[in-house]
C-alpha cells in the first residue's frame, strides 16, 4: 500500500462535504452526502466481517484500501466522524473541523512518513506534527476570510486538531481529531456570545 494513495482518496473524499457545505450553505446536501457514504463503509464493513475473500479481494485490486485490524477501518471512522460532524455542529464548525480532519490528517502521515525523524510517540514524530499545525493554520486563516468564525476558534481548533492527531490517542485518530477540534472550537464560539 502506498501511502500517498490513501491520503489523495481521503483528501478528494473529504473535501467533498465541506465543499458541499460552502457551496449550499445549508446541512442538507452534505448530511445526504455523507449519509450515502456512511452507507457505503458500514456495508464494507459488513462484508468484511461476513465474508474476508471480498476484503481480501478489495485489498488486492485497490491500494487506497488499508489492511484492517480486528475493529473498524479508518475509513469507517473517517466518514463517521464526518457524518457527527455535519449533523451536530453548526456550519462553520463543521466546516472547520472536516477540512482540519481531512487536510491535517494528510500532512501529518505524508510529512512523518517521509521527512519524520523525531519521534514523540511511537508512530508519531514532531515533523507530522508541525507539518498538521502548519496546514491547520493555514486552514484557519482560508475560513478566517469565508466564514463568520472567531480567529482564536480557529486558531485553537486547528492547533487542537494537530495535538489530538499526535497523540497515541486508543480512539482511532480518524474519529478524534475532527470531534474533539470541534468541541473545543463550539466551546469557545459559545463562551465569545456568553461574553457579548
Amino acid at each position: 500500500m502506498v501511502i500517498w494513495k490513501r491520503k489523495v482518496y481521503r483528501v478528494v473524499i473529504g473535501s467533498i462535504f465541506p465543499g458541499v457545505y460552502l457551496i449550499t450553505g445549508s446541512i442538507f446536501w452534505p448530511l445526504l452526502l455523507v449519509s450515502f457514504f456512511l452507507t457505503l463503509v458500514l456495508a464494507m464493513e459488513y462484508e468484511r466481517w461476513s465474508h474476508p475473500q471480498v476484503w481480501s479481494y478489495l485489498l488486492n485490486r485497490f491500494s487506497v484500501f488499508k489492511k484492517a485490524s480486528q475493529s473498524l477501518t479508518g475509513d469507517t471512522f473517517f466518514i463517521l466522524a464526518c457524518f457527527f460532524l455535519v449533523l451536530f455542529f453548526p456550519a462553520e464548525i463543521a466546516i472547520a473541523g472536516l477540512l482540519f480532519l481531512t487536510y491535517g490528517d494528510a500532512a501529518s502521515a505524508l510529512i512523518g512518513t517521509y521527512w519524520g525523524s523525531t519521534a514523540i510517540f511511537p508512530g508519531k514524530s514532531l515533523e507530522g506534527f508541525l507539518g498538521s499545525l502548519a496546514i491547520n493554520t493555514v486552514l484557519a486563516g482560508l475560513i478566517m476570510g469565508v466564514l463568520p468564525v472567531a480567529p482564536i476558534t480557529l486558531v485553537s481548533g486547528a492547533l487542537v486538531a494537530s495535538v489530538v492527531e499526535s497523540l497515541p490517542l486508543k480512539m482511532d485518530d480518524n474519529l478524534s481529531v475532527g470531534l474533539i477540534s470541534s468541541v473545543i472550537m463550539g466551546g469557545i464560539e459559545f463562551l465569545q456570545q456568553l461574553r457579548s
